[in-house]
This record gives C-alpha cells, structure tokens and sequence, in this order.
C-alpha cells in the first residue's frame, strides 16, 4: 500500500522471523470483538456495491476501547488504484486532510482500521492485503482488517469478517498464536477458501457484533417510510386512464349497492329496523366505500394534473 510503504521500519518488530519471540507477551485473544455501527456497515456496503466489479477500499473511525473491544463508528472512503483482485491507495496526503476536515465538524473518532471489498470471492487477506494490514499494525498493534463481500451479501445476512496478523516467530517458536479466555472465537469458523488463504495461521478472524443507537435506529425506521416526494411522482398517462376506468368502475357497483341499500329502508318505513341491521351485518357500507373512492380519485387527479402542470411549466 503505497502511502504506508514509509513506515516499514516502525514497530521494532521483524515479521520474517528474525526476532525472538516472548513468551510472556501478550497474545491475540478469541474473546476479541469488533463492533460496527449501522452507519457505518450501510456506507461500506453502498460504496463495494458501487465498486463492482472492482475492489474499493476506506477507512474506518471509531475507538480502541480495551484489550478486547473494537468500536466503528464511521467510514470514508479513499482514492485508490483497484482492478477485481487487488487494491491499493493512491494519495498519501487524503487520509490526514480527512480527518482534519472531520476535526473541524466536532469528530473526534481516531483511525482504528482500513475495510475493502472482495465482490464475490469471500471474505479473507491477500499477501497485498497483508502487507497493508502490517503497515496499519505498525502504527496502532490493534488496527483492523475489515473485508466485505457486496456479491455474496443478501437482505438479512451481510458477508463480512475482520481480520489481524499473527506474528510468524510465535507460530515458528511452537506457541499456540491465540490464548482462549471465552468461547466466542470458535463459534464461527472460517470457510475453507479462507483457511486455504492463511486464516489461523498468517492472520486470525475477529467476530464482528452490529450495534446501533437511538438515531441509528430513527434513521433505520425512516427508509421504509414513505417520502412526501412520493406523492408528486407522475404515472404514465396509459396507467394513469386505466386507474380512472377502474375507479368508475368501482364507484358504479357501489352506486348500485347504495340505492338498493335506500329502498330497502324506504320499504322498511321504520318497521322491523332490528331486522334489517341484522341483515346487513358483515356486510360492506357502501355509502363510506363510495365517499372513500370518491375522495382517493380527486386527489390522485389532482395530484396527476398538478404534476403535469408542473412538468410543461419546468421543461
């Protein structure tokens, strides 16, 4: 990754095996766990998706918040030089502009992490991914590896997962690469094209929980409402005509039901009233029906002939 390729030397730390190995260092643990909010999930997934079929890369903000907890809280995306299989950044100078530009606006949120997209090839590190991962944990041992995968992701399951480095002379030295303290690690086990790819052993799996605020949920309820503009969207004249046909249609029958509903309480004259709502129970009124059909097609017209008056006025 180019606009880390300056900080290799950083860390005091050789990743080929030429330093020894504590034994009393602390090791990744599988209790670990990332915490991605709603926003920031929805930006990532929108800007792979927009990537397809090539590889798109960000960063992630949010806080280390101990040992074991992750929280991100908010992504941008950077320029970046992607083909379907590989990508790299671009301007070394984007990512401090950005966040000073998010200084000014109040964001106080630290870079905890990078994501990029994998579009239908699962979720797991390249040797360029790798490298990119060390120059990140270079500067912060608890930087992240986010990897997403827009193709394989459906309404209701995201593929996603999140990734760190082992340090190769502990897995060389015979030390087991992660320490359990809780079982949460081993409940979701990498598929094999990940493992063929080095998971568990050049780079470990961080489970990854989804959590969201009050206005994150505001904000998740707001997308399936309907929009006010919703109701200025004009129909095709064709479907507009056969709406109206069907409303008269309609507003005929009940017009029918309607006045034999009257002569049926002329004829009662008062008598046997008890009888006749006993009659007409469960079945429709249609003198509401009517006014209801009657108000819904003005106001579909009206709106119809306010939307072209609109339309030859602007065009």
């Amino acid at each position: 990754m180019n606009f880390m390729q300056g900080f290799g030397g950083l860390g005091g730390l050789d990743f080929m095996g030429g330093q020894q190995s504590d034994p009393n260092a602390p090791l990744p643990d599988t209790q670990e766990k990332i915490y991605v909010s709603a926003l920031a999930l929805i930006k990532m997934l929108k800007h792979s998706r927009a990537g397809v079929p090539m590889e798109v890369m960000g960063l992630m903000l949010g806080e280390i918040v101990d040992e074991y907890t992750v929280n991100v809280i908010d992504v941008f995306a950077m320029p970046q030089s992607g083909t379907s299989v590989s990508v790299e950044s671009v301007d070394p100078v984007f990512q401090q502009e950005m966040l000073d530009m998010l200084q000014q606006t109040e964001r106080r949120e630290n870079v905890v992490g990078w994501y990029h997209s994998h579009p239908s090839f699962g979720c797991w590190l390249s040797s360029v991914d790798q490298q990119t991962q060390m120059s990140f944990e270079q500067l912060n041992p608890k930087a992240v590896a986010l990897v997403i995968d827009p193709i394989q992701s459906v309404r209701g399951r995201v593929v996603i997962d999140a990734f760190r480095l082992i340090n190769p002379t502990v897995v060389m030295s015979g030390q087991e690469p992660r320490q359990t303290t809780g079982v949460e690690g081993h409940l979701n086990k990498p598929n094999l094209e990940a493992q063929l790819r080095g998971v568990g052993i050049q780079y470990y799996s961080i489970n990854i929980a989804f959590r969201t605020n009050e206005l994150e949920n505001q904000m998740l309820s707001d997308l399936y409402k309907s929009s006010w503009r919703n109701s200025l969207e004009l129909k095709s004249s064709t479907k507009h005509s056969e709406q109206n046909v069907q409303a008269m249609k309609d507003m005929v029958g009940l017009a029918k039901l309607y006045t034999k509903a009257i002569e049926e309480e002329i004829k009662c004259n008062g008598k046997d009233e008890k009888q006749l709502k006993i009659k007409n129970t469960g079945k429709i009124d249609p003198k509401k029906h009517l006014e209801s059909n009657i108000d819904d097609a003005s106001a579909n017209n009206i709106v119809q002939l306010l939307g072209n008056m609109m339309s030859a006025r602007v065009l």
